[in-house]
């Protein structure tokens, strides 16, 4: 089993975030079975949450509210709270970095978060 930690994962059914790393035996359930991230049941760390595409009006653990479950999954990548070793876009979001959005994909100190 690799030692790399997952953070965050974004699929058909939502977000799933964890800045300490996701469980990985949760995971392997969701790959074993086949399943979505709306079907994780493993406990999240302080600064982990889940938020679904069916979702409105949730609070996340830094107090921001998510108005709109399906905008936060489409746009996550862009969010400033995700930072990480590698960023994988695939599966059906062939438009998730484009000319419009690119910009996000720096922080604030003009470097990647995605490096």
């Amino acid at each position: 089993m690799g030692t790399e930690k997952i953070v965050g994962i974004v699929d058909g059914s939502g977000v799933l975030y964890d800045p300490n790393g996701l469980d990985r035996t949760g995971l392997l359930k969701l790959v074993d079975n086949r399943q979505m991230i709306e079907n994780f049941d493993a406990k999240l760390g302080d600064g982990g949450f889940m938020v679904k595409v069916s979702e409105t009006n949730v609070t996340l653990p830094d107090g921001t509210v998510v108005d709109s479950g399906t905008k936060f999954r489409n746009e996550f990548h862009l969010n400033p709270m995700v930072k990480a070793d590698y960023f994988v876009p695939c599966g059906g979001r062939p438009e998730s970095v484009n000319l419009d959005n690119v910009d996000k994909m720096f922080g604030e100190d003009g470097k990647l978060r995605f490096p």
